[in-house]
């Protein structure tokens, strides 16, 4: 079950929705609108290297 990250288009909401089946019926939880857009997810970038080191985001 995948988990897409959509904005509203009518209040600028940004929100996480777990799709299930092939045509979604997704609303903004803030305002109940279904004016909403599909964002790209960061989590879905963050493949594709191959080394094994340690990942350091900085800050001590």
């Amino acid at each position: 079950m995948p988990l897409f990250e959509y904005q509203c288009k009518s209040c600028g909401r940004r929100f996480e929705k777990l799709v299930i089946g092939s045509a979604p019926s997704v609303s903004c939880p803030a305002c109940d609108s279904r004016e909403v857009e599909k964002q790209f997810s960061t989590f879905g970038f963050g493949g594709g290297r191959r080394d094994s080191g340690p990942v350091s985001f900085g800050g001590g």
